[in-house]
């Protein structure tokens, strides 16, 4: 915005300078001109009045002589000197002949008995030179005319000159105008970064935050207005939303709670051959409790306002490992944690529960003895958490449609799981300002988890302290029988 009104400003001061400077241009050109013809008319009126005494005589005298070839030399012109009858009879420089027909015309009129004064200028580029004849009269008849021929190259010069000193200025006053016009250029955009600093921190979750709008223009003080009613709308809606995944927390688990306890009372009054129906109805109020608590969860992360946190990358990755290994066990898969730690930011606990769905996703598509490998590595913006597994993998439209709320895909018999997994992983991600990639291997998949480095490698090198390099792979860990985070990120679901 800023820069685009001062091209704006700069471009209608450059349209001023021009409007002004090119007349200012040409009148400087023309005055010049005059000048230079009000000096030839007057040197040639001189010459003419100086040759009445020997006008109809064979030649001039000595005097007129002298006097004609001094000025010659000193304007570099020619002086003719012509008899009543055209014929010349003294020149400055011999062998010089009147060709050019309206030259021809300007001495033909001085012989007349009529001075011409050339008032026409065609500034013309090859600077051709000006021709003045003045009559020569004795007792008030023409009895011959002198003639001059002067170079106008001077007049040429002069133009040029003056124009680059026009044109100085003009830049002079273009840089005059930045210097004054961008100060006020930001003094007139103040009111318009203040709204924007209060949106981007509306947008970052600070929905106390309210935009001033008892001053500045009058445009910007009404979408002001707009900005903090949109606000206060958006924060009854979210409000509103909360209070809705808090009640349903508390309405349905209990109910959810009660009906197992009843039903699982049942076993003792059901037959034999009603038994398996029964273990369905249990696990299905498992299934049903378990969905509800990853609903509860996806509500919250896509409403996640709080502030994000420094993080210990390679230590939440280790807990978290730690935390599955009995699930690692059970499922004979080992986890490998390799890669050294990256301080990340993200929201308070969403590290977590996004390894926790991957690790989850992987130790459920790896096969029985399979390996997990947790990779962490990062360079000067981010931090790359790298969940891969050996799974049977994905195709590209299954990625697309991996992180899609309720989205199953390929499952292993002994898989269960609601689709919403990784949804969930996505919402808490995008809400720290981060991100989730999967990306196919030739056997399984890696699920990226990409967090905003806590300080950029390139800030560190700034300060003078010592950058940490993009992290490889530095050894191994391997915890005993630990579940992969690595296909969880690769699976549709958690």
């Amino acid at each position: 915005m800023q820069r685009r009104l001062m091209i704006v400003y700069l471009s209608l001061t450059a349209v001023l300078l021009l409007a002004t400077e090119i007349p200012l241009g040409f009148n400087l050109a023309m005055n010049n001109y005059h000048h230079l013809v009000i000096h030839q008319v007057s040197k040639a009126f001189s010459l003419a009045s100086a040759a009445e005494a020997t006008a109809g005589a064979p030649a001039p005298d000595d005097d007129w002589k002298t006097q004609a070839t001094v000025y010659g030399k000193q304007e570099k012109a020619v002086v003719m000197l012509f008899d009543a009858q055209g014929r010349e009879t003294f020149t400055t420089r011999p062998r010089t002949r009147i060709s050019d027909s309206e030259w021809r015309r300007t001495l033909d009129s001085a012989l007349a008995g009529e001075s011409t004064v050339p008032l026409d200028y065609s500034f013309n580029i090859s600077a051709r030179p000006l021709f003045v004849a003045e009559p020569v009269l004795r007792r008030g008849k023409p009895v011959g005319a002198v003639a001059t021929i002067s170079p106008t190259a001077s007049l040429r010069s002069q133009v040029a000159k003056d124009a680059l000193i026009l044109l100085g200025v003009a830049l002079a006053g273009l840089l005059a105008s930045a210097v004054v016009g961008i100060p006020l250029v930001r003094w007139s955009l103040a009111p318009a970064r203040r709204l924007q600093e209060v949106v981007r921190r509306i947008a970052q979750g600070q929905y106390s935050v309210r935009a001033s709008a008892d001053r500045g223009p009058t445009e910007l003080r009404e979408l002001a207005e707009a900005v903090n009613g949109m606000t206060d709308r958006l924060v009854s809606v979210l409000e509103a939303q909360r209070s809705f995944v808090a009640d349903a927390s508390h309405q349905m688990r209990n109910p959810l709670t009660a009906l197992r306890v009843r039903v699982e009372a049942l076993e003792a009054l059901v037959p034999e051959d009603g038994r398996e129906d029964l273990a369905i109805a249990v696990s299905e109020a498992d299934r049903l409790s378990r969905i509800l608590d990853e609903l509860l969860a996806l509500a919250n992360a896509a409403i996640a306002d709080g502030a994000s946190n420094a993080v210990d990358v390679r230590a939440v990755v280790e807990a978290r490992a730690k935390a599955l290994s009995n699930r690692a066990e059970e499922a004979d898969v080992t986890i490998a944690v390799q890669g050294r730690g990256t301080p990340a930011t993200c929201l308070p606990g969403a590290l977590d529960q996004v390894l926790d769905v991957l690790l989850d996703n992987a130790l459920g598509f790896s096969p029985r003895g399979g390996r997990v490998t947790v990779r962490i590595r990062s360079d000067d913006a981010s931090v790359y958490v790298e969940v891969v597994d050996a799974g049977p993998g994905m195709s590209a439209h299954e990625k697309e449609r991996a992180t899609d709320r309720f989205w199953r895909g390929r499952q292993p018999t002994r898989r269960g799981g609601s689709g919403l997994g990784l949804a969930i992983a996505k919402a808490l991600l995008n809400a720290s300002g981060a991100r989730l990639e999967l990306d196919a291997e030739p056997h399984g998949l890696v699920a990226r988890v990409v967090l905003p480095r806590m300080v950029p490698a390139t800030a560190l090198a700034g300060s003078g302290r010592t950058a940490v390099r993009p992290d490889g792979l530095a050894g191994e860990r391997k915890p005993a029988r630990q579940g992969s985070a690595g296909a969880a990120a690769d699976r549709p679901e958690a």
